[in-house]
């Protein structure tokens, strides 16, 4: 099958609800201790952050989904304009399509040409390290003007994936030389399953100091592979489904590895309530991917993206947070699975303010 049909197929089966979960995100197990008394007006919650030299005017990606064929210029083009409008930053999916089929270079050129005033991502796997040249990696990044470079693993759905990578060797040591000679921040970012803190040192190790955690709980591109690849993928795939590192999990995770680095939370994110449980769990910002697809392709972006950000800041209201930073010290209350994961796995938390509960339930 051609990549541009792949690439195609991926976008189909991501809209599917049949892609989503099985496993959720354990933010369920975060409760924001309302505060049922605020002098503090909505108008004057400030959602801006500092991120890849930019003023964002909210902590959100809309997080790299596609490109590669050509159905994918309108979906780039449409999610650039949001992205800009709103001034969140964004990502391009995989530019492996580009570097094999270069004439595919628009689909994704297309956002640069409309974000101007915002950061703007490019994407590649790990596994494609060893086959391209650092001169290729450049003009992945050249060819959208790129702010930073996330390097996605996705070792779990090449594995799965009937046209995917069987190999991963040496792909630290490649990143490494990349660290070294590119100019721009290395982002590194799973797909959703999950990031954990063993990983997170191994990379903070060579220099990288931003992390999207893509945890499970959203999108399973598991699932997706299996619908794709039918009965025959179906059988080993099925076993993988529940595979993964919760995204509510994964935050704490690699937030506890230091100060100095910046933990993207994405793998089902839904609502401005789970913008908030992340931020207060450690995260500095989120992706979000799926909900704008499905919103981009329905034309009802405005719609989703200002209930998006008026979910948030209703819930800032509700904890006294005026801003992101005092959301990130916001008193949280975190119970259940989550609570026993994070106590099993001596993890600590940025948020001095959170309060769990180590006892068995």
């Amino acid at each position: 099958m051609s990549i541009e049909n792949r690439k195609w197929e991926h976008i189909e089966y991501a809209i599917n609800p049949l892609s989503q979960g099985p496993l959720t995100t354990l933010l369920e197990y975060v409760i924001m201790i309302h505060q049922a008394y605020n002098e503090i007006s909505i108008d004057e919650i400030d959602l801006s952050i500092e991120f890849l030299g930019y003023r964002l005017k909210a902590p959100i990606i809309i997080s790299g989904m596609t490109g590669g064929f050509e159905g994918a210029f309108n979906i780039n083009k449409k999610l650039a304009e949001v992205a800009e409008k709103y001034g969140l930053a964004i990502g391009v999916g995989s530019q492996r399509a580009m570097i094999i089929k270069p004439e595919l270079s628009y689909t994704y050129r297309i956002v640069r040409d409309i974000a101007h005033n915002i950061p703007v991502i490019a994407n590649i796997g790990i596994a494609q390290l060893s086959t391209f040249s650092y001169e290729v990696i450049e003009k992945v990044v050249e060819a959208i003007e790129a702010d930073a470079l996330a390097i996605h693993l996705n070792l779990l759905q090449e594995l799965i994936q009937p046209e995917g990578d069987r190999s991963f060797r040496g792909g630290i040591e490649l990143l490494k030389k990349i660290v070294e000679k590119i100019d721009i921040p290395i982002i590194i970012k799973e797909v959703g399953n999950g990031l954990s803190r063993e990983v997170a040192e191994r990379f903070y190790g060579v220099g990288i100091r931003i992390f999207d955690v893509a945890g499970a709980g959203g999108t399973n591109w598991v699932t997706i592979e299996i619908l794709r690849g039918g009965e025959k993928y179906g059988k080993v795939g099925e076993a993988f489904k529940t595979w993964g590192i919760p995204t509510a999990a994964s935050i704490v995770e690699v937030s506890s590895i230091g100060s100095d680095i910046i933990v993207i939370a994405s793998g089902g994110i839904r609502t401005g309530i789970d913008i908030a449980k992340a931020i207060a769990l450690g995260a500095d910002l989120v992706g979000i991917a799926q909900p704008f697809l499905k919103a981009v392709l329905s034309n009802e972006e405005k719609e989703y993206i200002e209930a998006l950000l008026t979910q948030l800041k209703i819930a800032m209201v509700l904890t006294g947070a005026k801003n992101i930073a005092e959301l990130k010290n916001s008193s949280v209350f975190i119970h259940g699975t989550l609570a026993q994961w994070l106590c099993a796995r001596k993890l600590k938390i940025r948020n001095s303010n959170s309060y769990i509960s180590c006892f068995a339930t």
